[in-house]
């Protein structure tokens, strides 16, 4: 048996998660290693002793001892992988990752990760020659993306939706257009629309009304604004418009909320 087939790559935890409410991750020591995507929504990790913000794209790799520590905001979603290995280990040593980084996420990568995560649920984290190879497939296919990101910009369906999708949520609060969308991309319009449709399941409004509110969310629970001056520091022109989307996604008006939170906010702890 060959040095390599007596390595393993065990993955012990592969998902999503989906954080519907600001919380907080207390710091931790790592005993394994950590791959995270930020997919939507955002939120902010502790890196070289101070937190940075994590957009949709942004890739985290962590590895064991690393203090690991992430403030999640409202409604971010991230996919994970929570490995060890000896296999792990000595790829890790040869590719030395950056702690944060940006790859163009192919069709491949997606597809691997979710096959990971449906083979580790079925084994229960098991030891499994199957497991084994698709992590090794999955970091071997992750390496590649980042080392070529620099010097190839990717054209995959997965790769520019996902840059249509940063670029919304960097800019949702000004007065984007489809046609500014479609430039950053560096597609057409018709083909930005159906790109995002496609990989989203969400039309490009919805998904910019979704970040705003998300946004206008915590701006009403953390700060102390007008709720006229919440609605157009998000991005709404009008308040009434606001009011309305607001109260359809949350089943509450933006002075309801605000109330909620404050009443919460006042409840002993026990």
């Amino acid at each position: 048996m060959s040095n390599d087939q007596q390595l393993r790559a065990d993955p012990l935890y592969v998902g999503m998660a989906h954080h519907k409410r600001r919380s907080r991750n207390p710091v931790q020591k790592l005993d394994s290693y950590v791959i995270r995507l930020q997919t939507s929504g955002s939120c902010e990790a502790l890196i070289d002793g101070a937190f940075v913000e994590i957009l949709p794209g942004d890739l985290l790799l962590f590895r064991p001892g690393d203090p690991y520590e992430l403030i999640l905001r409202d409604n971010s979603i991230d996919y994970y992988v929570i490995c060890t290995g000896s296999w792990i280990d000595e790829w890790w040593a040869r590719f030395d990752p950056p702690r944060k980084t940006a790859v163009p996420l192919d069709d491949e990568l997606l597809k691997l990760w979710s096959r990971l995560e449906r083979e580790t649920l079925r084994t229960g984290n098991a030891r499994d020659e199957l497991t084994d190879y698709l992590l090794r497939a999955f970091c071997l296919t992750l390496q590649r993306l980042y080392e070529t990101a620099g010097t190839e910009r990717a054209s995959t369906p997965a790769y520019v939706a996902y840059s249509i999708k940063r670029f919304i949520d960097q800019h949702a609060a000004e007065a984007l257009t489809l046609e500014q969308i479609a430039r950053h991309a560096g597609v057409s319009v018709s083909r930005t629309v159906s790109l995002f449709k496609s990989c989203f399941n969400q039309s490009i409004m919805s998904y910019a009304i979704e970040v705003r509110l998300a946004t206008a969310c915590e701006r009403i629970r953390l700060t102390s604004m007008s709720l006229d001056a919440v609605a157009a520091s998000c991005g709404f022109n009008s308040y009434t418009y606001f009011h309305r989307q607001f109260r359809m996604r949350y089943g509450l008006s933006p002075r309801q909320y605000r109330e909620e939170q404050q009443k919460r906010a006042s409840y002993p702890i026990s």
